[in-house]
């Protein structure tokens, strides 16, 4: 079976609707859990790792301050969504990584319908700074990631 993220919420609920007894519902939540028993500071430190970013390197590309960043990167503190896609923008992360971010932290994805979200989407595919982003969003008329 391929990935969750690669089918639609139709195909999804079909696969659902066929499952017979508890076995098939759990065979379902496992085949679509490609992300759900990960947590955001596991998988974002995963992303640093592969991408050869250090934690003083992210401080500065962030914006966000040390000591936070160091306590969202362990864990023990939880961003809010503009401060997940300065982590994100920081980082240099690719739209879909991104969004899985904001899935794994409940912080609702990027929709392309909404005037500021399609700005972030229109500066994280051509890889913005922080500043760059937050200067599109103020030329546009939008709120700069706080």
């Amino acid at each position: 079976m391929s990935k969750a993220s690669e089918k639609k919420t139709v195909e999804l609920l079909e696969i659902l609707n066929q499952a017979e007894n508890s076995e098939g519902l759990k065979r379902y939540l496992y085949d679509t859990s490609d992300y759900s028993n990960v947590s955001f500071n596991t998988y974002f430190n995963e992303l640093l790792d592969k991408k050869q970013i250090s934690k003083s390197d992210m401080v500065q590309r962030s914006g966000i301050e040390r000591t936070y960043l160091y306590h969202i990167l362990n864990g023990s503190r939880t961003p809010g969504r503009d401060n997940a896609l300065r982590l994100c923008i920081g980082a240099g992360l690719k739209l879909e990584e991104t969004m899985r971010c904001l899935k794994l932290l409940s912080l609702g994805i990027l929709y392309a319908k909404n005037k500021r979200d399609s700005i972030i989407i229109y500066s994280i595919n051509r890889n913005f700074s922080i500043d760059e982003t937050n200067s599109l969003l103020y030329e546009m008329g939008e709120k700069p990631l706080d």
